[in-house]
């Protein structure tokens, strides 16, 4: 059982110490300050590197839109969004790998073998390059792609909330 209860979530994915990686929680930690975060049908989540726990956030959801950083061959800071199924059928996108070396795509790939998957949308922010050491900055560049995102992300609740 889900450890969240509203049928429409946003989770946001990174590590908030490798860098450019945590932007995905930066745009969380910004939703969390507006009017989204009082509707009661929507959850606003910051997800960390949860990995196969992601599958439990999914639960009883009609809809999740993920936030995390991606490697897109992109200029960065670009802001793509992608449609769950697509990354589902190989949608050349690639998020990048966390803690446990799954990828978003490879936990939904597992998720739709063992559960009902919900519409799933992932808002992806290109970072450019992997960071390699830790650090809590996050580039300008990357950062740009943080207004984008909640843009996009208010555009994908409106119609259903």
């Amino acid at each position: 059982m889900s450890i969240l209860h509203a049928p429409v979530r946003i989770l946001g994915f990174g590590s908030p110490l490798m860098g450019n990686d945590g932007v995905g929680l930066k745009v969380i930690e910004v939703l969390q300050k507006t009017e989204l975060a009082s509707l009661e049908d929507l959850d606003i989540e910051d997800a960390g590197v949860c990995g196969l726990d992601l599958l439990n956030l999914l639960d009883g959801a009609r809809k999740v839109i993920i936030v995390d950083a991606i490697l897109a061959d992109s200029p960065a800071g670009s802001v793509h969004r992608i449609e769950g199924r697509d990354l589902l059928n190989g949608t050349e996108f690639h998020p990048l790998l966390s803690v446990h070396d799954l990828t978003i795509t490879d936990v939904l790939k597992i998720g739709e073998q063992v559960q009902t998957l919900p519409e799933i949308v992932v808002i992806g922010i290109e970072i450019g390059v992997v960071v390699t050491e830790a650090t809590r900055e996050i580039s300008p560049e990357v950062l740009e792609g943080v207004d984008e995102s909640i843009r996009l992300i208010r555009e994908e609740i409106s119609s259903i909330l």
